[in-house]
């Protein structure tokens, strides 16, 4: 492939977003829908988390994989920036985020944010772009307390 036009720019951000949505709402079947079948997930290995990552392949591995979101409260991914190229068999890119988990603790709950990148690559399907392989890096982690508020306007945490 030699260039992307806009539809393709389009379709590729609206991926990385979906993505992002996805894990967030704890779907894992919708997360590997957004892999072909035989696509690779690779992420950071807990605790290393920065030295260590580990390959999931497929898409009963991918979804799978999101098992390790059990231990938080909730999760929100942010797509900070994207940049998508053409590649011979299809196209890659990079999408800067932040993923804020947020964990409980004896004293309260925590949000320990990551700052990251994805290196993708993306093939385009019957049912429109689909990643062949996304690997995720962390770029470096912050923690911090936080307050949780619920419905009713009241903190629930801290």
């Amino acid at each position: 492939m030699t260039s992307l036009d806009a539809a393709d720019l389009s379709a590729l951000r609206v991926l990385s977003a979906t993505y992002a949505a996805a894990v967030d709402d704890r779907d894992a079947a919708a997360v590997g829908a957004l892999f072909v079948p035989d696509g690779v997930l690779v992420v950071p290995e807990p605790p290393a988390h920065l030295d260590s990552r580990v390959s999931h392949v497929g898409r009963a591995a991918v979804v799978a994989a999101l098992g390790t979101l059990a231990g938080t409260l909730a999760t929100t991914h942010v797509v900070a920036g994207a940049r998508y190229l053409p590649a011979s068999t299809g196209a890659r890119g990079r999408v800067r985020g932040i993923a804020h988990h947020l964990l409980p603790g004896r004293e309260g709950p925590s949000d320990v944010v990551w700052f990251l990148h994805y290196d993708d690559e993306y093939a385009r399907t019957d049912e429109g772009w689909a990643f062949t392989r996304r690997a995720v890096t962390i770029d470096w982690i912050e923690r911090h307390r936080v307050s949780v508020t619920g419905t009713d306007g009241e903190g629930t945490g801290g």
